[in-house]
């Protein structure tokens, strides 16, 4: 089972819809998956020890864990295109 990330500034609404569509994503390609809510801040506590963090907004910082940014799911453009990138970084 892979685990996601999925983080915004506060950790609530955005990441919430966000999870929503990266759920539906990993149903539609059979992937199983635990997904994790957070603030940006704890992040870090994650990193190394997942297998995909998701951000609502672009991050400078480097990770261990692939880090894909996420806010296409909110904006409605481009979603196909991240969740390409989704299952192409969960199948790898």
């Amino acid at each position: 089972m892979k685990q996601i990330v999925i983080a915004c500034g506060a950790g609530l609404a955005t990441s919430s819809m966000v999870l929503d569509k990266v759920e539906s994503v990993l149903k539609q390609n059979g992937i199983r998956g635990r997904l994790i809510q957070c603030t940006l801040g704890q992040v870090d506590g994650y990193d190394g020890t997942v297998d995909l963090i998701i951000t609502t907004m672009k991050v400078r910082k480097k990770y261990q864990t692939p880090c894909i940014t996420g806010s296409a799911f909110l904006t409605g453009i481009g979603e196909e295109e991240v969740a390409q990138q989704i299952v192409e970084t969960l199948k790898a």
